[in-house]
């Protein structure tokens, strides 16, 4: 944690400035806090690897005891919620200059919700949020401005905004493994905050200049207090800003994973300053399926977002949001670029067969759409893929790089 952050955060339970308190155990490389205590009038709260746990949960309460006793590695371990055998190797693997994000992930979440981190980039709701980030965020942050990514898990989409916020753009999120690794992997540069989204956000009034919020919305419970706090969030006055709420599921259509959800309406009435504008998320995905343009200017009709299994709610007072915008693919932050770790690479002399392999059946239900951009298979030349070691992308694999097919990964992600 930078200790400009501490500018901007405030106590979610008495709205008072945080202070870094010097008389207890600290550990600091310049402005850079690596783990200490913060407090104000009402709390004291731990800031564990960079990150502060702005909560009162129970992990969090023996952690912040942990590292007063100077025993950050253990308070590590705590709000990562880890077994001995997972606490050994999660260690082993944070020491190590080589291990990585799929690695953490095999300790941290062995099960279907890692399977979910490892293949985000390339699954079907973050192919349209991504694109609603970037045009969204650029927009409104054009001329300055500051980006928070709430409940954003791992860091996919906070890395769309490393290149557009012009400071460290902010990812909040309840699960301190989640942004542990993605200050390490995901969104290195990052500024990471563990908090509940169910309780007022931490963040002083103003902070932010865009704020988004990306498949978890339908999992939070205090919406009506959740949407006025990334509104307060982003209260900067006459400054253009917008919020960003995509892939919330819709009550009226079933999904695999649909939470507590509202139907169209409900979405729209939490909204009582700014007018938000729904947009049925397949409308979207198949804009950028097709390539472009996104057109955030269309007005989805009633019957038409009462079908759809998710939504895109976008809010801003700037209207020129509210336009088509070019699907824009940039990472956010320089990477890797490879074939997506879903295609199973097939040598045939000269040539790379890749064929699509879904990880599981499961994965195969609830992000099957991926298959509308990712075709079953293709021949590729092996000079074209050596080429892409070297941080080019060729132009003959252009287009396989808009469907997906190939990826800018984060360094040290696979």
């Amino acid at each position: 944690m930078h200790l400009s952050t501490l500018d901007v955060l405030r106590c979610p339970y008495c709205g008072g400035r945080l202070e870094l308190v010097a008389s207890l155990f600290h550990s600091r490389d310049g402005d850079e806090v690596h783990d200490g205590i913060v407090g104000c009038h009402c709390c004291l709260f731990p800031v564990v690897d960079g990150i502060p746990v702005l909560h009162l949960d129970p992990a969090a309460k023996s952690a912040c005891g942990q590292v007063q006793e100077g025993r950050p590695d253990l308070a590590r371990r705590t709000m990562c919620h880890l077994d001995d055998d997972q606490a050994i190797r999660f260690d082993q693997l944070a020491r190590s200059e080589t291990s990585t994000y799929r690695d953490m992930v095999g300790v941290i979440a062995p099960g279907l919700e890692g399977i979910y981190f490892l293949h985000r980039f390339s699954d079907p709701s973050y192919s349209v949020a991504h694109p609603v980030a970037r045009a969204v965020a650029g927009r409104v942050l054009r001329g300055g401005g500051r980006a928070i990514d709430v409940c954003g898990g791992s860091g996919h989409l906070t890395r769309s905004l490393m290149d557009l916020s012009s400071e460290r753009p902010v990812l909040a999120d309840l699960y301190f493994a989640k942004i542990w690794l993605a200050r390490r992997f995901t969104a290195p540069g990052c500024e990471a905050v563990c908090c509940d989204g169910n309780a007022p956000m931490p963040f002083a009034r103003g902070a932010f200049r865009f704020a988004m919020c990306a498949d978890a919305f339908m999992f939070i419970w205090t919406k009506r207090q959740f949407v006025a706090e990334l509104l307060r969030l982003v209260d900067a006055g006459s400054e253009p800003a917008a919020v960003v709420i995509s892939h919330t599921h819709n009550a009226r259509v079933w999904s695999q994973s649909h939470g507590n959800p509202l139907p169209p309406e409900g979405y729209r009435d939490l909204f009582e300053t700014w007018e938000p504008r729904l947009f049925a998320e397949g409308g979207l995905f198949a804009d950028v399926v097709a390539g472009g343009p996104l057109d955030l200017s269309r007005r989805d009709a009633p019957d038409t977002l009462d079908r759809d299994p998710a939504l895109v709610i976008v809010a801003s007072p700037d209207e020129g949001v509210f336009r088509k915008h070019p699907v824009d693919l940039g990472p956010g932050a320089p990477g890797v670029l490879r074939v997506n770790p879903l295609y199973v690479q097939e040598p045939e002399g000269d040539r790379v067969r890749l064929r699509l392999r879904l990880p599981s059946e499961d994965y195969a239900d609830e992000f099957g759409a991926c298959r509308q951009y990712l075709p079953d298979e293709v021949v590729v030349s092996q000079a074209l893929l050596a080429r892409l070691a070297e941080g080019r992308l060729p132009p003959e694999l252009a287009d396989l790089a808009r469907r997906r097919v190939i990826l800018d990964l984060p360094a040290r992600y696979w």
